[in-house]
């Protein structure tokens, strides 16, 4: 069962990570605003990101049944992957803007 869980949620991050990608991708230009939704949502990347975050939660709950830990290290580590990667490419976007 831990097994089971550990996949689902690391399948779930996989997803959303996947989402963010597409919606990076979709956004070459602008920046990705942290509290709100971007100028451009692709369609299949809200798909993604409803599926992943399912995928997420269920193998994160399932996973607190076995220890704390691991819920704690995909809790912490999702969002900060994603800020850091939001980060980089608003940084990348502004440096474009200079130079332009």
């Amino acid at each position: 069962m831990i097994l089971f869980s550990a996949i689902g949620a690391a399948a779930g991050l996989v997803l959303f990570h996947a989402a963010l990608t597409m919606t990076l991708r979709a956004n070459r230009t602008s920046r990705i605003p942290y509290a709100r939704n971007p100028p451009i949502v692709p369609i299949r990347s809200m798909a993604l990101r409803i599926v992943g975050v399912a995928l997420l939660v269920f193998g994160t709950v399932m996973l607190g049944t076995a220890s704390l830990l691991w819920v704690l290290a995909v809790v912490i580590a999702g969002p900060i992957v994603t800020l850091v990667i939001i980060m980089i490419h608003n940084r990348r976007v502004a440096k474009t803007e200079v130079a332009a």
